[in-house]
């Protein structure tokens, strides 16, 4: 008797591990696309929420993840609302391709009144004490001894050294911007240097070094991505190029 019960309890044992086995993971694979313009999103951040892993879409807005029935994945990105992904019931096949419409996001800002005084009364007093004449009234009255002909353009010369300080002075003020933009420029390429370059992709990957070139040629990752992303973003993003680029390796 003790035997039928250990073998009757054995095998309900092993017919649960038969069960929890068929529990498999779901390939899906598919497109990003703006519900309005049907236009492909690219740099969707998903996660499957009930596995804690993720990935982002490529530049096409193609995408791929591994799921379970039970698991929920969210796709989200800037200016667009989350959407969450399950799979139904009834689906049999070990890979799906889906196309996930996002909607853009709408944010209404509470309307803010600026002053350049303390406060409305002030401005108030300040526009009252102004002596401005109204443009009707200046053009019907004029006054003897007052030019009112049209404004004419002073060219800077020998005899005008107000007129040349002022050149100089505006040459400078361009001269400055130039130079506060062309380092703006640069510093953001040193930023994009610094997060995405051979040692980081070496780091994420650990391909040889003479492999390094070839994978960055393949995965292109633009600097408006880099210059954004986190740390974690950017090795989400390597991590999904990788695959690529190993399956493409494969082929040939």
């Amino acid at each position: 008797m003790a035997n039928k019960l250990f073998f009757t309890a054995l095998i309900i044992l092993c017919s649960s591990v038969v069960v929890f086995g068929q529990e498999k993971n779901i390939e899906i694979t598919g497109t990003i696309i703006e519900a309005d313009t049907k236009e492909p999103v690219p740099y969707v951040h998903i996660v499957n929420r009930g596995l804690g892993k993720g990935t982002v879409s490529n530049t096409e807005g193609r995408f791929w993840i591994k799921m379970s029935k039970t698991d929920t994945v969210q796709f989200s990105a800037i200016g667009f609302e989350p959407y969450m992904f399950t799979l139904k019931d009834q689906v049999s096949s070990d890979r799906i391709n889906v196309t996930i419409e996002l909607n853009t996001s709408t944010m209404e800002l509470q309307p803010v009144k600026v002053f350049a005084y303390k406060d409305e009364e002030a401005l108030k007093r300040a526009m009252i004490a102004m002596d401005v004449p109204i443009e009707s009234e200046r053009k019907g009255i004029q006054l003897p001894g007052f030019y009112y002909g049209p404004t004419k353009e002073v060219k800077p010369n020998l005899l005008n050294p107000i007129s040349l300080l002022h050149g100089k002075l505006s040459r400078e003020v361009k001269e400055q911007k130039k130079l506060a933009e062309y380092q703006q420029q640069e510093s953001f390429q040193n930023l994009i240097k610094a997060k995405y370059n051979e040692g980081v992709v070496i780091e994420l990957t650990g391909l040889p070094e003479d492999k390094v070139d070839e994978f960055m040629n393949f995965c292109k990752l633009e600097d408006s991505f880099i210059g954004r992303a986190s740390e974690y973003e950017i090795a989400v993003a390597v991590n999904q190029c990788l695959k690529d680029f190993e399956a493409v390796e494969e082929d040939e």
